[in-house]
């Protein structure tokens, strides 16, 4: 059975008198309307932007989705994890001064913020899963305990999953610290000799000292490694190096399980809105504002996580005239995807429906 994928186009943003004022009509057609319940927690996942650069999602832009949630009489609250790597998001007291300073206050979103997997990442529930490569993966707390959830996903490409939508939200943004870890085990990279600088900038980031000068060259202990590829993205000499074609695919399976841990307890109380503007080749965790790589396209909504990820990549490969993976990184993205179908997590087979 095909799901459903409604999509504004940005022309139709524009007739509407923007990105706001668009999106109630988008949460009606898609039949969000009626998915909560009196007394229901929801938990509107986001990822907040990082420092340095610009918040993907704008906090006036979730207006709407807080008030479609408080109409049906439920509660929302909007969220995130910790990340791994050194960041101002490392440890949910920096990341909460950090989203205030990006404006998500109560008084723009219509929502406060919780983080979801505690003070410092490890706040998590285990969920019982019929993955084919887990059979119970490591979730934030708030995300197991929260009654129904609305998801925002700014799609990007991505250095190590090749793409980021609905299914990393998921999967990568609600895991816990050990389910992080788990995601990102089979990841090592490698520094190039050749290119190495002795910059010393990797030393710097890399959240567990696995990385060391050795003379002017910096070498990666791939027994400390975790594999979160921060090293890949600070180097501005290209000379860390990495074997996507065996690391990506995995990535993105365990990624599509951890999602799944996710939605399982919440059948029908789920919804997903994919923004692809301002699509840019590497994620929002790099604290820089990035140049868009094509175009802005328009704003997705469907309760389906891996047929919206599927519409997106269709999107984006009808509008640019070339996949994803030929204009971000060379990993195909769909990986993700069809493993997501496989496990159960959603279909890629749908039907779009332009608003």
């Amino acid at each position: 059975m095909k799901a459903k994928v409604y999509y504004i186009t940005m022309s139709g943003i524009e007739r509407a008198g923007g990105v706001a004022k668009a999106i109630p009509g988008l949460l009606k057609s898609a039949g969000f309307q009626s998915k909560f319940q009196q007394r229901d927690l929801v938990a509107v996942k986001l990822h907040f932007g990082e420092k340095g650069n610009k918040p993907p999602i704008a906090p006036g832009w979730i207006r709407p989705v807080s008030d479609m949630i408080k109409s049906q009489g439920a509660s929302p609250f909007l969220t995130d994890t910790c990340v791994l790597y050194r960041s101002q998001r490392d440890n949910a007291v920096k990341y909460l001064q950090l989203i205030q300073n990006f404006g998500f206050t109560p008084g723009k979103t219509g929502a406060p913020v919780i983080i979801a997997d505690g003070l410092a990442g490890n706040d998590e529930t285990e969920v019982d899963i019929s993955g084919q490569l887990f059979n119970k993966v490591a979730i934030a707390s708030v995300a197991a305990q929260a009654s129904g959830l609305m998801v925002l996903s700014h799609v990007t490409g991505h250095l190590a999953a090749g793409m980021g939508a609905a299914i990393k939200n998921l999967g990568m943004g609600f895991a816990s610290r050990k389910g992080k870890l788990r995601q990102h085990a089979n990841m090592k990279p490698h520094i190039s000799e050749a290119l190495c600088t002795g910059c010393g900038v990797c030393l710097r980031w890399c959240p567990v000292d696995a990385i060391s000068m050795h003379g002017n060259v910096a070498k990666i202990d791939s027994l400390k490694c975790i594999g979160c590829g921060e090293c890949v993205t600070v180097c501005r000499y290209y000379a860390v190096k990495h074997d996507w074609q065996t690391a990506g695919p995995d990535l993105q399976k365990r990624m599509a399980e951890h999602a799944l841990g996710v939605v399982i307890p919440k059948k029908g109380k789920t919804g997903f809105l994919n923004f692809l503007t301002s699509i840019t080749k590497d994620c929002d965790c790099i604290g820089r504002n990035q140049t868009p790589i094509m175009p802005d396209i328009g704003i997705l909504a469907s309760d389906n996580p891996v047929a919206i990820d599927a519409a997106s990549l269709d999107l984006i490969h009808q509008n640019a005239g070339t996949g994803l993976n030929n204009i971000a990184y060379p990993i195909d993205p769909w990986v993700q995807i069809r493993h997501g179908e496989a496990i159960g997590l959603g279909t890629c087979r749908y039907d779009l429906i332009e608003v």
